[in-house]
């Protein structure tokens, strides 16, 4: 009586096996790794625009308690820039041409300044009252990760800050917030909306004092910038 022939078995891949697997893991790593990148990217444009509600809140907070008000103004409108050229307030920056300059009845006194027509810079008060708690800011935690990784542009050059439950400031005024892997290759200041499929996020306050975030958008992508409006979540 005749047998077949055992099948002897074999451990591990053969090579042609190997080489299916690799070629499908470098498919599925090509299309991943991009993802990731886009996710770890645009959650640092989440991550500044959260921060600078937060600190919009907390100035807002601190205006009515110290019965402030605060006279703002940037350098140009629509210009995308790092943060701490705009934003950010730190004392060894010297790059800001940003200008915070706020008045209340104590400062109107020790500046002899009786009618607050000039005041005294919001983010240094202390040096003048002897407070630190007094300094005003728009952004409470400053040259973070993510300040380093995004650009932020106003829709306005002027906006003033009045303590809540004071005259009603007309005015209402947009941050932009992109990620630097947006900028335009051909204008450094200029954002492009999805590129690289990255969100520009918008935080705006309206001279009641509320301040909400949202999306920017853009009815034609081809559209400039400045013809967008904020899409708040």
């Amino acid at each position: 009586m005749l047998f077949p022939p055992m099948k002897r078995q074999t451990n591990g891949f053969t090579l042609v096996e190997m080489v299916v697997a690799l070629s499908l893991l470098s498919i599925a790593t090509a299309a991943t790794v991009p993802t990731i990148t886009r996710n770890r990217w645009q959650k640092d444009v989440n991550g500044y625009a959260m921060k600078l509600e937060s600190g919009l809140l907390d100035l807002k907070a601190k205006l009515g308690k110290q019965k402030t008000s605060c006279e703002i103004k940037f350098p140009v409108a629509y210009s995308f820039k790092t943060p701490d050229n705009i934003v950010e307030f730190s004392q060894q920056n010297s790059k800001n041409t940003t200008t915070m300059q706020c008045c209340n009845s104590e400062i109107s006194k020790l500046t002899n300044d009786p009618d607050c027509n000039t005041g005294a810079p919001g983010y240094s008060l202390s040096t003048l009252t002897g407070k630190d708690q007094d300094n005003l800011r728009m952004v409470q935690f400053e040259s973070t990760p993510e300040s380093k990784a995004v650009r932020v542009a106003v829709s306005s050059t002027n906006f003033g800050f009045t303590p809540p439950g004071t005259t009603l400031n007309a005015e209402q005024i947009t941050f932009l917030i992109c990620h630097k892997q947006s900028l335009s290759a051909e204008d450094a200041t200029d954002c492009v909306a999805n590129k690289n499929k990255l969100d520009i996020r918008c935080v705006q306050i309206d001279g009641t004092g509320e301040v909400s975030n949202g999306i920017w958008k853009l009815e034609d992508p081809t559209s400039p910038i400045s013809s967008g409006s904020c899409t708040t979540t």
